[in-house]
């Protein structure tokens, strides 16, 4: 399981920002263990392909991003993407071709 890191730039300003950064720190936390149980409910499927599959999270936004190999396997990582509680929506961008 790939999965992306982004890069928090924090405020440094007055208690307004102090809040603000609070909030952003916490929903980049949030994003990355929703990340970490969309992935680990990909490869709890017990299909190999889909262990391989990018999963990256932004506001409850799950992004799959990758190669499998049919359909099937397609709209079998979106399905659980979708039945991870705490995901809101997924976009579902793997690409199915052959595999190489």
């Amino acid at each position: 399981m790939t999965q992306s890191a982004s890069l928090l730039v924090l405020p440094s300003g007055g208690p307004a920002d102090s809040a603000r950064a609070a909030a952003l720190l916490l929903q980049c936390v949030e994003d990355l263990d929703l990340a970490e149980r969309v992935g680990r409910a990909l490869a709890a499927t017990g299909y190999g392909p889909l262990r391989g599959i990018e999963v990256t999270v932004h506001a409850r936004l799950v992004l799959l991003g990758g190669r499998v190999s049919s359909y099937y396997l397609k709209q079998l990582a979106q399905a659980t993407a979708l039945a991870v509680p705490g995901v809101h929506e997924v976009h579902n961008d793997l690409v199915v071709a052959r595999p190489t």
